[in-house]
C-alpha cells in the first residue's frame, strides 16, 4: 500500500467518526485531570494512532492508542475488517499470570 493510499483510507476513517460525540462523552465523565482535548486535537491524535496502526499491517491484528488505564482513541488494523478508530470510554487492564 502507498503513503498516498494510507492517507486516502486515514482521511476516509477521520470523516467517518463522530469527535464531537466522542469529545462530548469525555466531557461529561471528566476523564482529563487538565482541560477536555479539542475536536482538532483529538483528530491530530487520531491520525498518529491510525498512521501507527497501518504501519503493522504484517501482522493479522495491531492496535494502537493512548487509553492510560481511563480510555481514549484507539485505532486498530486487522486482517478481516481493516483501518478503524475507536473510542473507548472505560478500560480496565487485568494481568493474567502464568504459572
Amino acid at each position: 500500500m502507498t503513503d498516498k493510499e494510507k492517507e486516502r483510507l486515514i482521511e476516509a476513517v477521520i470523516q467517518g467518526f463522530d469527535f464531537e460525540k466522542a469529545r462530548s462523552i469525555m466531557y461529561l465523565t471528566k476523564k482529563f485531570r487538565h482541560d477536555t482535548p479539542s475536536i482538532e486535537d483529538l483528530k491530530e491524535q487520531a491520525k498518529k494512532y491510525l498512521r501507527l496502526a497501518l504501519e503493522h499491517q504484517d501482522r493479522e491484528f495491531w492496535w494502537a492508542g493512548g487509553l492510560n488505564g481511563f480510555g481514549g482513541l484507539s485505532a486498530c488494523y486487522d486482517d478481516k475488517w481493516g483501518l478503524s478508530l475507536n473510542y473507548i470510554a472505560v478500560a480496565k487492564k487485568v494481568r493474567i499470570s502464568k504459572d
